[in-house]
């Protein structure tokens, strides 16, 4: 076999060296050692208690009150993690190496919350009464955060970088039973030595494998193929621990003060139907609230207290209803009227429009006397009658069914017709019990005759349908004004004894 190797070409070795195809070899990176144990997180500390709020009632002798909250416990410190182990770093490995990670430090825990201390409603009949107090609500201290766990270290390495060498072979074969038959090239194969030819090639030759039985194989040494410089990174050391947060310290008990043994019972507002409310004195009362700064200067000296406080201030105010009208309760409707007290003391009267009233007396003291009025239900009660003059779209009547003009302060209605494809316009008529009649409007009792005009001939030609939308305003003799109205369509021309009008 050597004889015959030695008798090969170079060429030949070279054309089959370049011809064989070669598995790229990638490198991988082999962690190396034990990673080590996170630490454990400190617990939270606990809470304080909160004061439980209390009354005092202010005399001429002197006390102390103690409503402290607790303070609240310190949090846990988080223990540390442990450092890497098993940390012998392998020798000359065909891929890059890196050192097993520290374990991380445990958080320390949070401080518990201060417990607030507790509120207190002080009465008193005097203010010099106070200074016989000794008073102490302030909330306790928050307790401190845990001591962040260390770090553990990773695995560190003896050697940080090698090279390895590749030797590549080439698995020759040659026919038997054929004269001068040549060697040819098989199969190369790529493996690691040691650099040094003359070793490699007594000390590394693979096995021949099994092939054809008309072959004869050999194996052909053909030298140093690559080598490649491999590296290794120190283990990273685990991350720090949080140090915990200190808890936050509980706030001061709020302090009211009250002039006198008791906070009255509210009663802010009163509502009901003038046949309840007449001749009745209705009593309203409304409790405020003062914010007030400077609460240590009343107490007795060693009181620990906020210094914003809160007096109770009480408003009241009244108000009566007379019905001072012939006509019934029912025949006006007998709406609901209702009396408001608010933090001035000044009382608002929500009083129905459809009243003739008169408001006489104080701010505080309110004396309501109705003189008339209508019935709500005989409002919007407008209703279309047609149009006339042999259906000319500019003329028509409307009907009032409750006849209400002449109880009433004034009326306005407006009128809009509108084309799809010419536009709209719109009038609007005002009329008085005193004035029945204007340019285009005359009320006769009931009915409300309507004369659109010349202005509006060209919005209604024969034949093509348009749109109309009634508006109507009246004014009571309070003042108030009440909107309703009603819209419908109408084909030109037409006679339509029925038409669809909506109503609101």
């Amino acid at each position: 076999m050597k004889a015959v190797w030695h008798g090969l070409k170079i060429v030949a070795i070279a054309t089959i060296f370049n011809s064989l195809a070669t598995s790229p070899i990638f490198a991988s990176t082999e962690i190396f050692g034990q990673s080590g144990t996170d630490g454990i997180n400190g617990r939270p500390g606990r809470n304080g208690i909160s004061a439980p709020e209390k009354i005092i009632q202010a005399t001429g002798q002197p006390q102390t009150v103690e409503l402290l909250g607790t303070d609240g416990e310190n949090g846990e410190s988080g223990t540390s993690g442990d450092s890497a182990s098993q940390c012998q770093q392998p020798r000359l490995r065909a891929n890059n190496v890196c050192g097993a990670k520290g374990g991380s430090g445990g958080d320390g825990g949070d401080g518990g919350k201060g417990g607030n201390g507790g509120s207190t409603t002080i009465y008193f009949d005097k203010l010099p009464q106070l200074k016989n107090i000794t008073l102490r609500n302030r909330g306790g201290r928050g307790g401190v955060g845990g001591q962040a766990g260390n770090a553990g270290y990773g695995c560190n390495c003896t050697r940080g970088d090698w090279i390895i060498s590749y030797c590549d072979w080439v698995l020759m074969s040659q026919a038997l039973n054929v004269a001068n038959a040549p060697w040819t090239g098989v199969q190369r194969h790529r493996f690691l030595c040691s650099g040094d030819s003359f070793y490699d090639e007594r000390n590394n030759r693979p096995e021949v494998p099994q092939g054809n039985q008309n072959y004869r194989y050999g194996w052909k040494y053909l030298g140093l193929s690559d080598r490649r410089r491999y590296t290794c990174d120190n283990g990273q050391s685990g991350s720090q621990g949080r140090q915990g947060q200190d808890g936050q310290t509980g706030s001061y008990g709020q302090v009211s003060l009250v002039r006198g043994d008791n906070i009255p019972q509210e009663q802010v507002s009163y509502s009901d139907r003038p046949s309840a409310l007449s001749g009745k004195t209705i009593s309203l009362l409304k409790n405020n609230w003062l914010e007030k700064t400077g609460l240590s200067s009343l107490l007795s000296f060693g009181s620990d207290v906020p210094n914003s406080y809160r007096i109770l201030q009480t408003v009241r105010g009244n108000f009566k209803v007379l019905w001072q009208t012939k006509k019934t309760f029912a025949e006006l409707g007998d709406p609901e009227i209702k009396g408001t007290i608010v933090s001035s003391g000044d009382l608002d009267l929500d009083i129905p429009g459809t009243l003739e009233y008169k408001v006489t007396g104080s701010s505080q003291q309110r004396l309501l006397t109705v003189s008339g009025g209508i019935d709500p239900k005989r409002l919007a009660r407008l209703k279309f009658e047609g149009f006339n003059r042999f259906v000319d779209p500019r003329n028509f009547t409307l009907l009032d069914e409750a006849n209400l003009i002449s109880e009433l302060k004034g009326v306005r209605l407006t009128v809009t017709v509108s084309h799809p494809d010419l536009g709209s316009q719109t009038v609007s008529y005002a009329v008085t019990p005193q004035s029945l009649k204007t340019e285009g409007l005359s009320v006769q009792g009931r009915f409300y005759q309507v004369s659109l005009g010349n202005n509006f001939e060209r919005l209604v030609p024969p034949g093509q349908r348009v749109k109309y939308h009634i508006e109507l305003n009246q004014i009571t003799c309070a003042g108030v004004t009440y909107t309703s109205g009603m819209r419908f369509d109408y084909k030109v021309g037409m006679v339509d004894f029925n038409p669809q009008v909506e109503y609101y």
